[in-house]
């Protein structure tokens, strides 16, 4: 994956995912997953057991078939895969003042794509579909723990309203919500 750090994020492609992606966002999602959260963050068990509960080729065909999710995918000029965002229609935390929101419910990119843009080129294609819908702000949820998201999330404007304890497999974490005006 070395050769993704040569690529300009403005040759990328982003793209809404059909029922037909649904192996290719399993196996993208559970990747990145543990990328993300496994050792040396959380035992590789507890990932495991959430991967479980949340990530299967039947779930995803599920999610990708809500009118109120959708799921992006983030590919090379070839069609490989780096990273997704799905976006989640649904009423926000009744602590955020902004009624009419979106969620931001999971943005992942695979290790090798981090700190080349590509996450803010994701991240500004789901701010402008939330404004494209209407949405006068968007929200996420982002564990306490990651600091280079939590980061990355402040320095594109967004302001912590709250906070929610997130079930993680067997496990209950604490999780910052995190909203941005549009």
């Amino acid at each position: 994956m070395s050769y993704f750090r040569e690529l300009l994020p403005n040759l990328m492609h982003i793209r809404h995912a059909t029922i037909e992606d649904a192996e290719v966002l399993t196996g993208l999602a559970i990747d990145t997953m543990q990328e993300s959260f496994g050792p040396p963050h959380n035992p590789a068990e507890l990932v495991d057991a959430y991967i479980q509960d949340t990530y299967s080729v039947p779930i995803l065909r599920q999610e990708l078939a809500d009118p109120r999710s959708t799921y992006l995918l983030l590919e090379t000029p070839a069609g490989e895969s780096l990273g997704y965002a799905r976006l989640y229609r649904h009423a926000p935390p009744r602590r955020m003042r902004e009624r009419r929101a979106l969620e931001i419910q999971r943005i992942y990119l695979r290790q090798a794509c981090l700190g080349q843009g590509l996450g803010r080129q994701l991240m500004n294609y789901c701010l402008e579909q939330a404004r494209v819908e209407g949405y006068k702000a968007v929200w996420l949820g982002v564990w306490e723990r990651n600091q280079r998201a939590l980061a990355f999330y402040r320095k594109i404007g967004f302001e912590p309203f709250g906070w929610h304890y997130f079930q993680f497999g067997p496990e209950r974490q604490r999780d910052y919500w995190l909203h941005k005006s549009l």
